[in-house]
């Protein structure tokens, strides 16, 4: 039997989850933060030459990153979750894929609705 007390060294699989699921994590607010700059820099060429396509292009891109996000949780979160969230490893892990999940679907809400501010304005707004 294990002593309680004594560290245990992670599997690689559990490190190659690990890495995953702060990827999921980190990758949606990365996401939502190159559309908000990145989208912001854009805005002043669509006003200028009345073109939208690289506008849709980046939030194309972030949007995609929001949904590569999620699904990368949900994988996770389906490996996880039958293990018991009161054991402080496994249940963190699940703990961190639905937190990765809500913060990707709010992150991919914060894409959309910039795209509809690029939808519904014209450049002489």
């Amino acid at each position: 039997m294990h002593n309680p007390l004594e560290p245990v060294r992670p599997t690689p699989g559990e490190i190659r989850s690990d890495l995953l699921l702060w990827t999921g994590l980190l990758l949606s607010p990365l996401a939502m933060g190159v559309n908000t700059i990145v989208g912001f820099t854009v805005a002043h060429w669509t006003s200028d030459t009345g073109r939208k396509h690289l506008s849709y292009l980046v939030s194309a891109i972030d949007l995609v990153l929001c949904i590569s996000a999620f699904a990368i949780s949900m994988s996770l979160y389906s490996q996880y979750r039958d293990a018991d969230e009161n054991l402080p490893i496994n249940g963190r892990r699940v703990f961190m894929a639905k937190v990765s999940m809500l913060l990707s679907v709010m992150a991919a809400l914060v894409v959309v609705a910039g795209t509809l501010a690029v939808i519904t304005l014209h450049p002489w707004d």
